[in-house]
């Protein structure tokens, strides 16, 4: 699935991620940490690609498009077998909403575009929350959910990706693959990321 030079696959352990399990399959590129945009590449590029959608129609959104087309092209960079399928990871916000931030799609639709893989926006908010980077502390599965639901594939991979931008602690992948395997149970859920956070 992965090229060295491009991910690396988090070992649930040695990187203190709590809620996942040693069966969890899941990648990143780079590593986020705390300090704003100003302290790293990474940072940028993290912030870039999360800069909220009330900035659309100003200069900076640029940064925003570029950081997306970035995330796009690893993955298009990466050999993913047939009979699999790309999920976006749902944003806080309902589709519904004026927050929505459909980032991840856009990323999956230029993939999509590209190479011809499979993808999928099954993974929806039912109930507005707030996104993580605006609280403090860490939420566990528990308190997430009831905030998302998901649609059954009507053609089911073998193996389902969930793409999203920043992995903090695993609860938002446990509740989603979770939710994956109540609609079709043993179905391989795994998991890409652009970041991992990395705690100081």
């Amino acid at each position: 699935m992965c090229k060295k030079f491009i991910w690396t696959q988090i070992d649930p352990l040695l990187h203190s991620f709590q809620y996942l399990t040693e069966q969890d399959v899941i990648y990143y590129h780079i590593e986020f940490s705390r300090g704003g945009f100003q302290k790293s590449p990474a940072n940028q590029w993290v912030s870039n690609y999360k800069k909220d959608i009330k900035h659309r129609n100003e200069k900076q959104w640029y940064y925003k498009e570029e950081a997306i087309k970035d995330f796009a092209n690893l993955i298009i960079q990466t050999p993913i077998d047939d009979n699999r399928i790309l999920l976006a990871g749902p944003p806080s916000k309902r589709r519904d909403s004026l927050a929505f931030d459909s980032r991840n799609e856009d990323v999956l639709k230029i993939v999509n575009k590209i190479t011809g893989t499979r993808i999928s926006f099954n993974l929806t908010a039912i109930r507005d929350s707030e996104p993580f980077h605006h609280q403090t502390g860490y939420r566990s599965p528990a308190m997430l959910r009831g905030l998302y639901t998901f649609t059954p594939f009507e053609s089911v991979p073998d193996v389902v990706y969930i793409v999203d931008d920043v992995i903090t602690s695993g609860s938002h992948f446990v509740v989603w693959r979770d939710l994956i395997h109540q609609a079709h149970p043993g179905l391989e859920v795994r998991g890409i990321y652009l970041a991992r956070t990395v705690r100081e």
